[in-house]
């Protein structure tokens, strides 16, 4: 009872705040201070935006909704065919003062059925440096490490990300960072510690962090065509967990779907970790309506009392032809890829999509048997216009024999999936 309470307060203040905005659209009048800023709302790109004349103030929001369904062609293991809330998020972001910006995101999907809890996704303050092509974050948001991991689900090619790319990358977590760009390439380094969702043992562990350097290139950056080249590192201590042993880590993945949850890829608990590096490299190019995305990454875990070290890795190459000739965005700023462009046609956008993947989380010598996946998919886009995207996937799944979720399901258990997605992203 008390969580649906929490839940109903939340989308009441989340109410009333869209409404207080839009009554400043109108009145100038601010509580508590003189200054007074009129705002205009408009729609940009799809989304609702209030935004002040001069340019210095701006609130906009950012929701999605991502229902999946999907249907297994099972080999040894049962899997469940079913439908799921992927994500369902809310997010307000805000443009302040000119040069600060601030975002608050949050998901209410993972406990839409279960337990009416808020999970929390993105929720930062950034500074850009007047004139300097340059900015400073803090809170909690994306570790700078792996271009598919960094890309927005909403502008996701496939209904998951590779499976190497959920394997390494760490995602949102708590931190700073600092990033550098100019219209041919950009550097970010982090500092970066604890998932807010982790349960961190405040005992007298000291938290894990990592440290995070990316740096992309764009030696050819024009509308259309796009070249991104890019490489990653990072070195990690073990997070402080309070449901595993001391220096104490798991790696572990999807096989690229969510409706069936079990992670086939699962390399158990790798014991004794003094730290571990992470390495990535990047490719993306873009020519009109084809485009190709490749990324390669990999870890070795070193360890105490003179354990064998780890080395775990996988990469992908992904393809993508839209038949009704547009082309996507790229945001050198970032290095990172966009959504493609408003639909020529009435009727919309449709586009073409192949990727294969290698995850390999074994290393054999040292005793670590977390399974090897190689994966085809194939999949279908349709843009109706900015805000729906409708994606279908057909994928062929070749798991070797230490595939198991750390010995709970069968190896070797080669298999095939179709899956659905319908998107609104508001």
């Amino acid at each position: 009872m008390k969580n649906r309470l929490r839940v109903r307060s939340i989308l009441v203040f989340v109410c009333l705040a869209a409404l207080s905005t839009m009554m400043l659209a109108q009145d100038s009048r601010i509580p508590g201070g003189d200054q007074k800023v009129p705002l205009g709302a408009e729609v940009r790109n799809g989304k609702l935006v209030f935004a002040s004349e001069d340019g210095e103030y701006r609130w906009w929001f950012d929701s999605r909704i991502q229902f999946d369904g999907a249907m297994y062609f099972e080999n040894k293991n049962a899997m469940s065919n079913g439908v799921t809330f992927r994500r369902l998020t809310f997010a307000l972001k805000s443009l302040l003062a000119k040069d600060w910006e601030a975002e608050l995101d949050l998901d209410f999907a993972e406990q839409v059925s279960v337990d009416p809890q808020i999970d929390l996704r993105d929720a930062w303050i950034k500074y850009t440096v007047p004139d300097m092509n340059m900015s400073v974050q803090v809170g909690n948001f994306k570790e700078p490490f792996g271009m598919e991991r960094l890309n927005s689900s909403r502008l996701l090619t496939f209904l998951e990300r590779a499976a190497i790319s959920n394997a390494l990358p760490l995602g949102r977590r708590m931190g700073m960072s600092a990033r550098y760009w100019t219209e041919y390439g950009q550097i970010t380094g982090a500092v970066m510690g604890h998932e807010t969702s982790t349960r961190v043992d405040k005992g007298q562990r000291d938290e894990g962090f990592s440290t995070n350097l990316r740096i992309s290139v764009a030696p050819i950056n024009k509308h259309g065509l796009n070249l991104h080249l890019g490489l990653a590192g990072s070195y990690k201590t073990p997070d402080a967990v309070a449901d595993l042993s001391p220096n104490t880590i798991e790696i572990n993945a999807r096989t690229e779907t969510y409706v069936f949850n079990p992670k086939f890829l699962h390399s158990g608990d790798i014991t004794d970790v003094n730290y571990y590096n992470r390495y990535g490299a990047e490719l993306a190019f873009i020519m009109g309506s084809f485009y190709v995305q490749s990324e390669y990454m990999g870890t070795k875990i070193v360890r105490w009392y003179n354990k064998e070290d780890v080395d775990m890795s996988g990469g992908y190459l992904t393809a993508t032809w839209i038949v009704t000739g547009e082309t996507r965005y790229y945001y050198v700023d970032e290095g990172e890829v966009g959504p493609i462009e408003s639909p020529i046609n009435s009727w919309g956008a449709l586009e073409l999509a192949a990727r294969y993947s290698v995850t390999d989380l074994n290393d054999l010598p040292s005793g670590i048997h977390g399974g090897k996946s190689n994966q085809l998919m194939l999949g279908v886009n349709y843009y109706p216009n900015r805000n729906i995207k409708i994606q279908f996937n057909y994928s062929q799944v070749d798991l070797d024999e230490y595939a198991t979720r750390k010995g709970n399901l069968i190896g070797n258990d080669d298999h095939s999936f179709i899956q659905m997605r319908f998107q609104a992203s508001f």
